[in-house]
């Protein structure tokens, strides 16, 4: 099994460049409002919903590896490889980096929300309130969750080459419905990827090995030996 032929764990990758726009948006979200009297306590509790309840949810149940959250590969289609590659996803180590990046996530979104001042003509949210703000920056932090979860599982499949499939746990779609968090509509149908085979370099072709000087040597000796031998024999017969 080559997890490399899925493109859909390519497009996963595409969050190491959403994620930072995502937090950009965040920030100018906030920008609309100045902070209430107790901005800690606002902070702790967007964050809360926004982004640990999320990651509590995919700890239990993580995000499929073919779900684009809108769309997604169908589940009653899927090989019998695809299904298999569902097992090799959602590990302990995955779900440790989802937990440790989701709690980095805290100290960020505090950030942002004290810098989004320097921001503030670039809001849409110019004079509304902070509840406003603060609810439309929720969804977004539940995105952002959503898709490190799918890179910290991505790159490792991606990193990994080719699975082996014989000690592997079987899976069908219903196993994949109860483990996996799988959202979207299920209209996508994506032709493996098809990777050129890299063959080896011609060898160079092998030149002839010159002759030894002691095998010329031996074939002029019995020659110069012959040629004597004829001046004398010719010089007895004179």
């Amino acid at each position: 099994m080559q997890p490399r032929r899925e493109p859909l764990l390519w497009l996963q990758c595409l969050a190491i460049g959403a994620i930072p726009l995502e937090l950009l948006l965040i920030r100018v979200l906030l920008a609309g409002a100045d902070p209430g009297p107790v901005p800690v306590l606002e902070r702790l509790l967007v964050w809360a919903v926004g982004a640990l309840a999320p990651a509590v949810a995919l700890w239990r149940r993580p995000a499929d590896w073919a779900s684009l959250l809108l769309l997604r590969l169908p589940t009653g289609s899927r090989s019998k490889e695809q299904l298999q590659l569902s097992s090799h996803q959602g590990g302990f180590a995955g779900k440790v980096s989802l937990i440790l990046l989701t709690l980095a996530l805290f100290p960020l979104f505090a950030w942002l929300d004290e810098s989004a001042g320097l921001v503030r003509e670039f809001s849409p949210l110019q004079e509304s309130s902070r509840l406003v703000s603060l609810l439309l920056s929720m969804p977004v932090l539940a995105l952002v969750v959503w898709q490190i979860q799918q890179l910290v599982q991505a790159i490792p499949l991606l990193s990994a080459g080719e699975l082996e499939t014989a000690g592997s746990e079987s899976w069908n779609a219903q196993r994949l419905g109860e483990e996996r968090s799988s959202f979207g509509l299920q209209l996508l149908q994506l032709a493996p990827l098809e990777w050129p085979e890299v063959s080896a370099p011609p060898k160079p072709a092998q030149e002839p090995e010159p002759e030894s000087t002691s095998d010329v040597v031996a074939e002029v000796e019995p020659t110069q030996e012959s040629e004597q031998e004829t001046d004398a024999s010719g010089a007895v017969v004179s």
